[in-house]
C-alpha cells in the first residue's frame, strides 16, 4: 500500500509580536491531529532545522513593515502553493500600522538620534498588498480554531471556511446577553465573526479585532451604534486601530453621515 505524502507546510512571520505563532503552540489537544495531516517543515519559533522550500501551504503572520520583508514575502509565495495570511498584522496591517499615522523620520530619531542609516522601515501594509493570498484569518491574536480548521480544509484541497455574518450573530448563539441593549459600545454589529463572540461572552465590548464583515450594511449597522452615542469618528478610531492598511473601510469613509 502506498503512503500518500502529506502537505508541506511553512509557518512564518514578519513583523509582530508573533502572537498567532504562540496561539498555534497551543492548540494542546489538536497538535497530534495537525501533524498527522500536514508535515510542517518550516517554522523558526518551533524547529531547529528547517527547510528552505518547496511548501504546499504557508502561514504567514505579521505585516510587511520593512523593504527586506517585501522580498522575503515575495520568495515566500513562490515556494508555496498556497499562502495563509494569518492575524490582523498579516491581513489588514495591525497594530504596528498605527505608527503610519506618525512622522516616521521623527519617530526613527527619537529613538535613533541620528544612527538610522541602517533602519528600513517603510509604511506598513498587509501581506495581499504585495503578493496574492489565498485565505486570511483575521483577528488579534488569530482564533487557534480557525488555524485548525484551516489546515484540516487545506490538507484535503478545500478552501477555508469563512464566517461572512458579524460578532452579534455569535453571541447569539451562545445566548449571551447584549452588551448594545446595555448601552456600551460595542463594534459586534461590524465586525467580521470567527472568534466565537469571546470579548463579549466575558462582558467585554467587541473591539473589531477581526476587521469589518463582508458586504456589511453601514447605514443600518452605522444607526445601530450612532443611536448609543457612536460617531463615525469613534468606529474609523477602533477599526484603524487593528486594520489601518484595510481597504474594506473605503465605503464606509464616504457615508455622508
Amino acid at each position: 500500500m502506498t503512503e500518500v505524502s502529506k502537505p508541506k507546510v511553512g509557518i512564518f512571520g514578519l513583523t509582530g509580536c508573533a502572537g498567532c505563532q504562540l496561539n498555534i503552540l497551543n492548540i494542546e489537544d489538536h497538535l497530534l491531529e495537525i501533524l498527522g495531516l500536514v508535515d510542517i517543515t518550516t517554522w523558526v519559533m518551533a524547529k531547529a532545522e528547517n527547510s528552505d522550500g518547496p511548501w504546499d501551504i504557508a502561514f504567514v503572520e505579521g505585516s510587511v513593515a520593512k523593504a527586506s520583508e517585501i522580498e522575503r514575502v515575495k520568495k515566500i509565495r513562490e515556494k508555496s502553493k498556497i499562502l495563509v495570511a494569518i492575524g490582523a498584522c498579516a491581513t489588514h496591517g495591525g497594530l504596528p500600522g498605527i505608527r503610519n499615522f506618525r512622522d516616521m523620520e521623527k519617530m526613527k530619531q527619537t529613538v535613533y538620534g541620528d544612527q538610522t542609516d541602517h533602519l528600513d522601515v517603510i509604511e506598513i501594509k498587509p501581506v495581499s498588498h504585495y503578493v496574492d493570498v489565498d485565505a486570511e484569518l483575521p483577528g488579534c491574536p488569530m482564533n487557534k480554531n480557525d488555524f485548525i480548521n484551516a489546515v484540516k480544509a487545506l490538507a484535503v484541497g478545500k478552501t477555508p471556511p469563512v464566517a461572512n455574518y458579524s460578532v452579534c450573530y455569535e453571541c447569539r448563539i451562545r445566548e449571551n446577553a447584549c452588551l448594545l441593549n446595555e448601552g456600551k459600545f460595542c463594534m459586534g454589529p461590524v465586525t467580521q465573526a470567527g472568534c466565537d463572540a469571546l470579548c463579549p461572552t466575558h462582558g467585554a465590548t467587541c473591539e473589531g479585532c477581526r476587521g469589518p464583515v463582508a458586504q456589511v450594511n453601514w447605514g443600518a449597522e452605522y444607526k445601530i451604534l450612532k443611536d448609543l452615542g457612536a460617531t463615525k469618528e469613534m468606529i474609523l478610531r477602533k477599526f484603524l486601530k487593528y486594520c489601518p492598511s484595510s481597504s474594506d473601510m473605503d465605503e464606509f469613509k464616504e457615508l455622508e453621515i
